[in-house]
């Protein structure tokens, strides 16, 4: 059973319905989102790796030379704001290990492919900086999942080798829109959105959206690491991480999804009031800690 924090928490995201609006505006919208802080005992800093400018939350404990390396979603239009902020800066506190958000470029003024050649080239940056791949793991949310994994598979075809594990939240990965969550769920989902690709038509573009480079699910997803995946039983995007799930473990993919009950998109960003969230970001957090203390 969902708890009433979760419930209320639903019933207002479906209430704003944040999402049915010009980009413009909702660009605008979150820019206003007043910052709540980041947590005592992690830092920020501004770095560029490889050409790209990436937001570091750093806390004062922690594992040494290891990273989280971090993609935001927004359909690859929507930036780095002060809420997506403020949860890589839990997720740093939590699991004790150095996140990086890279700063990748959005459409629709950059469209398709900039967003993937920048996400290829800051986890190239990476190895070249030191960092060996079984001390990275790789996360995202939404559509950050989608652009995370598009890399991965452009990656693992040239050779680079994979990191230590992969965390996806909530993911979105199939900008085909052939999901039926999205109709299956619409009613329950507070994103209520009316597209299934949202914002997200302008970084596609006339491309295939069935090119693993744009929609991973459609992608071989042998040789990747292990993988957890988080999804909502309310999400959406639901059906994209059931099928990705599937196809994965079908390729030997040591992955795991666990769907959350009642649980909508990215909904681990109401971890501060959402007990299911919170207890969603520790398992995450642990999760992810474990894999790099091997």
């Amino acid at each position: 059973m969902a708890s009433v924090q979760s419930a209320c928490i639903r019933f207002l995201l479906r209430r704003a319905n944040l999402w049915n609006k010009p980009l413009a505006e909702i660009r605008e919208n979150l820019n206003k989102v007043k910052p709540q802080g980041i947590p005592s005992g992690v830092s920020e800093e501004f770095v560029s790796i490889n050409g790209v400018n990436c937001k570091v939350l750093i806390p004062a404990e922690g594992l040494n030379n290891k990273a989280i390396l971090y993609f935001h979603g927004g359909g690859f239009c929507l930036g780095i704001y002060n809420p997506n902020r403020e949860f890589a800066a839990r997720m740093a506190k939590e699991s004790e290990v150095k996140v990086f958000m890279p700063d990748y470029r959005l459409a629709p003024e950059n469209p398709f492919p900039a967003a993937l050649e920048d996400a290829m080239a800051v986890y190239k940056g990476m190895l070249h900086e030191g960092y060996s791949a079984s001390s990275i793991i790789v996360a995202g949310d939404s559509s950050g999942c989608g652009l995370l994994l598009s890399a991965l598979l452009a990656l693992k075809e040239s050779g680079v080798e994979m990191p230590s594990s992969i965390s996806l939240i909530t993911p979105a990965l199939d900008f085909a829109g052939k999901g039926e969550s999205f109709l299956t769920k619409a009613k329950f989902d507070p994103f209520r959105l009316k597209d299934p690709l949202g914002v997200a038509k302008v970084y596609v573009g006339t491309n295939n959206p069935l090119s693993p480079d744009i929609s991973p699910l459609y992608g071989d997803a042998a040789g990747l690491p292990p993988i957890l995946i988080h999804g909502g039983e309310y999400d959406v995007f639901v059906s994209d991480a059931v099928r990705f799930e599937e196809a994965a473990r079908q390729a030997g993919v040591d992955v795991r999804l666990k769907t959350w009950q009642k649980m909508w998109h990215i909904f681990h960003m109401q971890d501060t009031v959402v007990p299911e969230a919170k207890d969603a970001l520790q398992e995450m957090c642990a999760y992810m800690r474990a894999k790099l203390e091997k």
